[in-house]
């Protein structure tokens, strides 16, 4: 057992002593008709293509790539996720046949998640539709179930949506964000 060691140890030094000159090479895959770059482009399906000079070449002369950011994908508004909280100042919500709710909820921010930060720290409100409410609440007037009309003023609140909004770099004129609701978190309010 330890022969067998010591023979593949002194065979892996002595493949790693070899230089590289001295190993058998393969044959060229072009059959000796070297390697230089043709005068069109090898692939016009790629899209990476346009980017190639009429040579085949990539424009990578210094010279500067035109301005596409207007028309690119990343500066075409796109929706990203919108959590705020904060507490209830007013509603006006009803409750839909399939169980949604559609109305206003007027809310003081007191929180915001990054997408969020333009109504943190205000008095803000939604006009939802069909969002769904998730009641965690107590059965303040003792009716049997927890609904709106358990809700009070200074209830905790949590808004859970999407908002539109471009990439840093494009143009913003004419873009308003749009803020979708879709679902809405109560909470009895704070215990000191």
């Amino acid at each position: 057992m330890i022969v067998k060691k010591t023979m593949l140890a002194a065979a892996a030094g002595a493949v790693i002593a070899v230089p590289a000159w001295a190993l058998p090479g393969l044959a060229p895959a072009d059959q000796g008709k070297g390697h230089r770059p043709s005068s069109t482009p090898n692939n016009t399906t790629n899209p990476g293509t346009v980017h190639r000079s009429p040579e085949g070449a990539e424009n990578t002369g210094g010279q500067a790539k035109p301005d596409n950011s207007a028309n690119s994908h990343k500066c075409k508004p796109h929706k990203v996720g919108y959590v705020a909280s904060g507490t209830l100042v007013s509603q006006t919500l009803t409750k839909n046949s399939d169980g949604t709710y559609s109305g206003e909820v007027t809310v003081e921010v007191k929180h915001a998640n990054h997408h969020a930060q333009g109504d943190n720290k205000s008095t803000k409100t939604y006009k939802v539709e069909n969002v769904h409410v998730t009641f965690g609440l107590a059965d303040t007037n003792n009716d049997g179930g927890v609904g709106l009309d358990d809700l009070a003023k200074g209830d905790r609140v949590v808004l859970l949506g999407r908002i539109t909004t471009l990439a840093k770099h494009c143009s913003k004129t004419g873009f308003t964000a749009t803020t979708t609701i879709r679902h809405i978190v109560l909470h009895g309010p704070a215990t000191p």
